[in-house]
């Protein structure tokens, strides 16, 4: 019993030494299988593909499997980040193959660099995400997002913006359409994260979200299924006087110098204007 206990302290005390409480990478992996953590990310403490809430849920997770696996600092540690629903969900729906109805769309005018005011329609998939959709839509509906930026971005994985409030730059939290602001559960993680342009929620570290989300950069981010909901998807729409939308202006987001530790753009990636798609 002293010999384990004596494990648990010293190796408590190499990762505090190690950095390990800084946050953990999330690299996208092969589909069905679990994100890597390398022993870079553990001594050189780079940006993680989560939130900021979820990097201290990281690294606890990280803390339980070292002890319990007798992990220091040596070899790569592979563990799987908490879920919220069984990846084998007979009800999930691949994007892919089948999109979910587009029950209202949404714009999001965005500046930044010399380029002009650049219009981002979303549609909304409000049959399979009625209360995340309509949290969305709302903020979008009543210009909340006005003024707040693109504060991560993470270069072939996702660009994250909306955070609201007194925490908009750094993207610490947000604000939500309901409750005074509440965060909420979302409706399910249903829709799994096979295809370019999807809009997900960021979560907190219990699963809620608020008014934060990402869009997908690439076709496959398996990493994200069942732990972030996808509530639609950037589409490829645009007005005469806003050409340049879509998926391309997501790709230029994408592009954008960063500042380390946190992926924050250099120059600010600023949402001007928000609102509904009237057709």
């Amino acid at each position: 019993m002293t010999t384990f206990l004596s494990m648990i302290f010293f190796c408590s005390l190499a990762l505090m030494k190690t950095n390990a409480f800084a946050p953990i990478h999330h690299y996208p992996s092969i589909r069905g299988k679990v994100p890597i953590v390398t022993t870079s990310a553990l001594f050189t403490s780079p940006f993680a593909g989560s939130t900021d809430d979820e990097c201290l849920s990281n690294r606890r997770v990280f803390l339980i499997h070292a002890i319990a696996g007798g992990v220091v600092s040596i070899g790569i540690p592979q563990f799987s980040l908490p879920a919220f629903a069984n990846e084998g969900n007979d009800e999930s729906i691949d994007p892919s193959i089948d999109l979910p109805k587009i029950t209202q769309k949404v714009y999001l005018d965005i500046k930044f660099g010399n380029y002009k005011p650049t219009r981002l329609i979303i549609g909304l998939f409000g049959e399979v995400m009625p209360r995340a959709v309509e949290n969305f839509q709302t903020l979008c509906a009543n210009g909340s997002y006005t003024g707040t930026s693109f504060y991560r971005v993470i270069s072939e994985m996702s660009i994250q913006g909306g955070a609201i409030g007194p925490n908009s730059v750094s993207g610490k939290s947000g604000t939500s359409a309901f409750d005074n602001g509440a965060p909420f559960a979302p409706d399910n993680y249903k829709i799994k994260h096979t295809k370019k342009g999807l809009v997900s929620a960021v979560r907190g570290v219990n699963g809620d979200i608020d008014s934060r989300f990402f869009v997908q950069t690439e076709s496959d981010a398996g990493w994200a299924d069942n732990r972030y909901a996808v509530f639609g998807i950037v589409l490829n729409e645009g007005d005469e006087d806003r050409k340049g939308g879509g998926m391309e202006l997501v790709r230029k987001i994408s592009k954008v110098n960063v500042k380390p530790p946190q992926n924050v753009p250099k120059d600010p990636v600023m949402i001007v204007g928000c609102g509904l798609v009237q057709e």
